[in-house]
């Protein structure tokens, strides 16, 4: 999804009329175009049904579509419950270890460094690769590295107090193409029928941002 970079970009929902009715004319001709891959009612850059890839990994996807005054643009991405959970999880652990150390320990954790690996016949250097290194064990983590202690940290998250995650709508509105829509449904996987449904219940709610009752839970979350 496109968001805003750098300050010289305007957010699409700035920009003139003509200029937002002639990309909404242009996305329905896309819509129209790929309608025997994705039904009519969306577009998208990436590849719904990926042949040979298994249900279970379509956990998320990135898509457009129109408003009812089709003119205004959505550039959706729908995730399923269980990703919102797991990603949730990953984010606390993540961020509560972090918190626990200093910035020259972050620095050493997150610090990457290249070692040469091709040379041209004269000895130029031609590619890079990632150094191995191992990583450091801290005192304060129990003897664990950053990324095991994060681990540990999901694993704690989950048994005793699991993020609660609703089904959701929510809007982002500093987009340079549309505006941006963050929709978690509670669906086992991501195909064009949760899609086309999820789109239908936007439009019914008005647009609107809109929050449910929560959709998962860990009695419902493979741990």
């Amino acid at each position: 999804m496109n968001r805003i970079k750098n300050a010289k970009f305007r957010p699409f929902v700035e920009l003139p009329l003509e200029d937002r009715q002639a990309e909404a004319t242009r996305l329905q001709q896309q819509i129209d175009q790929y309608i025997y891959e994705y039904g009519g009612g969306f577009t998208s850059r990436a590849m719904l049904n990926e042949p040979g890839r298994p249900e279970i990994y379509d956990q998320s996807f990135s898509f457009y579509f129109l408003g009812k005054d089709k003119l205004t643009i959505w550039n959706a991405i729908i995730i399923t419950a269980r990703k919102a959970f797991w990603d949730e999880v990953n984010d606390l652990a993540r961020n509560r270890a972090t918190d626990m150390l200093t910035d020259e320990e972050l620095e050493e954790v997150f610090n990457v460094e290249f070692v040469p690996v091709q040379w041209s016949p004269t000895g130029e250097v031609l590619g890079y690769s990632r150094a191995e290194k191992e990583e450091r064990r801290f005192e304060k983590f129990g003897g664990l590295t950053y990324h095991e202690m994060c681990r540990k940290l999901e694993t704690d998250i989950i048994h005793n107090e699991p993020p609660p995650i609703y089904e959701s709508y929510s809007h982002d509105r500093s987009y340079v193409y549309g505006i941006g829509l963050y929709i978690v449904v509670d669906k086992e996987v991501i195909n064009q029928p949760a899609i086309d449904a999820a789109i239908e219940r936007f439009l019914e709610l008005g647009e609107r941002e809109w929050g449910f009752n929560p959709s998962c839970s860990k009695e419902s979350i493979a741990v």
